[in-house]
């Protein structure tokens, strides 16, 4: 199960919508770097990491972001 409270804590707002802000840690520590798309509210942009890090083998992000 994905912690989301974790997981919306680093979405910001940004530009025409709210963008996803790894840390500097995360990104020198994962394999993958996750690119996010524009996303409208909060809530969608949280649907939408939560279905790449579940659906895709990112080990890091899985292991960052699980309960």
């Amino acid at each position: 199960m994905i912690n989301f409270k974790k997981l919306s804590s680093q979405i910001h707002r940004g530009g025409i919508g709210y963008v996803f802000e790894p840390t500097p840690e995360q990104l020198r520590e994962s394999e993958w770097q996750i690119w996010t798309q524009d996303a409208v509210s909060r809530r969608k942009l949280v649907r939408q990491l939560a279905a790449i890090i579940r659906d895709k083998s990112m080990n890091y992000w899985r292991k960052e972001f699980l309960l």
